[in-house]
């Protein structure tokens, strides 16, 4: 489990704060502001290959999110060597007025704080001084002083030094952590002629680049369970032979269907792209990784919690999926071990 609590605050008038575990499921009334919880983390982590952006979030005055991440023994002998020890850090990063203001701590001690106010950064703690760039998440780099302060520094190097070499470990770790965004629809053609190199983990957020992926897998001998795996999943929804290759110049997706019709290339019913979607992310996602899953039920039916739940059993091992679920049914149907249900409403 990597998150393992959350808390917002003023992000669309919301207050709430929760624990998590390695399977959460987020429900709510229309409009209560589960897919904000997923836009919000998917934010926080892409913010630090990127400048952070919540400011087109709807906020009411001072608006943060916090995360609580679970260490691993590697990061935390790291932070022991400077001084720094506990089981989790805190990433908070909020909006105050025209600033972002961006907190870290590891366990209760603060490790850093910084704001990017009108293009200029600043760090406030552990000394009060103007950086390069903190419009990234954990950049060293950007922290790294303005020449005309390095005269400031220096009364308080040692710190700084320290926290530097905190804010480094923990950005080597979380970039090492896949993070992925599927939902909230799931749509995309039986076809491609997608020739061009694909983020070998990512389906994407609708789907995409599910054909390229699938056509990775299937060519590779190393992936043969999780080929069988997936064929034995499809079967029970009445889909068998199911492959994907190179046909005619293309890349397709071809299979059985339960009227014993083949297709190749052809448009699948909306409810296996859903499952065929989430299977692909689920088996090609990194070990340790942070799967969201907005309107994770989008075109399934009752029934098919039973095969929801043999996909999780089989790949939730090392890894965390956040699903913003609308149905009930699937709450119902979905037995597995340690989820953690929190309801908005």
């Amino acid at each position: 489990m990597l998150i393992t609590k959350l808390a917002i605050r003023g992000f669309y008038g919301m207050n709430i704060g929760f624990d998590l575990g390695p399977l959460t499921l987020i429900t709510g009334s229309p409009g209560s502001g589960k897919s904000i919880i997923l836009e919000l983390i998917w934010r926080v982590f892409r913010g630090l290959r990127s400048k952070v952006n919540l400011g087109d979030l709807s906020g009411v005055g001072d608006s943060r999110i916090d995360l609580t991440i679970a260490l691993d023994d590697w990061v935390k002998r790291r932070l022991g060597e400077v001084g720094f020890t506990g089981d989790s850090v805190t990433i908070s990063v909020g909006i105050d007025g025209d600033a972002y203001v961006q907190v870290v701590r590891v366990g209760d001690r603060e490790v850093l704080v910084s704001e990017y106010r009108g293009g200029i950064s600043r760090v406030k703690y552990p000394i009060d001084v103007e950086v390069q760039d903190s419009s990234v998440l954990l950049n060293p780099d950007g922290l790294t002083p303005r020449e005309q302060a390095l005269q400031l520094v220096g009364s308080a190097s040692e710190d700084y030094e320290s926290a530097l070499t905190v804010i480094k470990a923990l950005r080597d770790y979380l970039l090492s952590i896949g993070t992925y965004r599927v939902g909230p629809y799931i749509d995309f053609r039986g076809e491609s002629r997608n020739l061009n190199e694909v983020d070998r983990d990512y389906v994407g957020e609708h789907g995409e680049y599910v054909v390229e992926i699938l056509s990775q897998l299937f060519t590779d001998p190393r992936r043969d369970a999780d080929v069988r795996f997936l064929r034995k999943l499809l079967g029970e929804l009445g889909i068998r032979n199911f492959r994907a290759g190179w046909y005619g110049g293309r890349l397709v997706l071809s299979y059985i269907d339960r009227r014993g019709i083949v297709h190749i290339g052809d448009e699948l019913p909306c409810h296996v792209k859903t499952i065929l979607a989430l299977t692909t992310q689920l088996i090609m996602a990194k070990k340790q990784s942070v799967i969201l899953l907005e309107n994770a039920d989008y075109c399934l039916g009752e029934g098919l919690g039973q095969i929801i739940t043999k996909l999780l059993s089989g790949y939730v091992d090392g890894k965390q999926v956040i699903m913003e679920v609308r149905s009930k049914w699937l709450i119902d149907e979905l037995k597995m071990p340690h989820v953690v249900l929190y309801s908005i409403d």
